[in-house]
């Protein structure tokens, strides 16, 4: 009886995972460019691969890894969606400013020293079998 639970239980995560649909890749990442959405403020639209960075000459944000989903059971949990891992970077230094993981089609704030005017992570998309991620960074210019 053991067995054939832990087996229905490994396939169930099987079929989970693999049930996960790809998003195609943007047509619309822009990089570093000032723009508005309605009254909100975006400092630009980016893709990057895990382990590729951008910067703005103040500072870099780096994609340092793309994590997949972690079935639990619970599909509201925050684990169940594939996330990124972001860090905020000083140019001038090398400073690691702050570093947050960050949902697939979800976001969240970015506790940054206000000079860089970046306040928020919009993620748009994973693409977990090409490896890239496709998010919006929202501030002020």
């Amino acid at each position: 009886m053991r067995t054939l639970l832990l087996a229905l239980a490994c396939s169930t995560q099987l079929c989970a995972c693999a049930s996960r649909s790809e998003p195609p890749y943007p047509k619309d990442a822009v990089g570093w460019s000032n723009y508005k959405e309605g009254t909100t403020k975006f400092r630009g639209r980016f893709v990057l691969r895990a382990g590729e960075s951008t910067d703005n000459g103040m500072i870099r944000v780096k994609a340092v890894e793309l994590l997949p989903p972690r079935f639990t059971g619970d599909a509201g949990d925050f684990e169940a969606r594939a996330r990124v891992r972001l860090a905020f970077i000083s140019v001038s230094d090398e400073k690691v400013l702050c570093w947050d993981d960050f949902p697939d089609t979800g976001g969240g704030s970015v506790p940054l020293p206000v000079e860089y005017k970046i306040f928020d992570v919009g993620v748009r998309a994973i693409n977990l079998s090409e490896g890239w991620v496709y998010f919006v960074l929202a501030g002020d210019y």
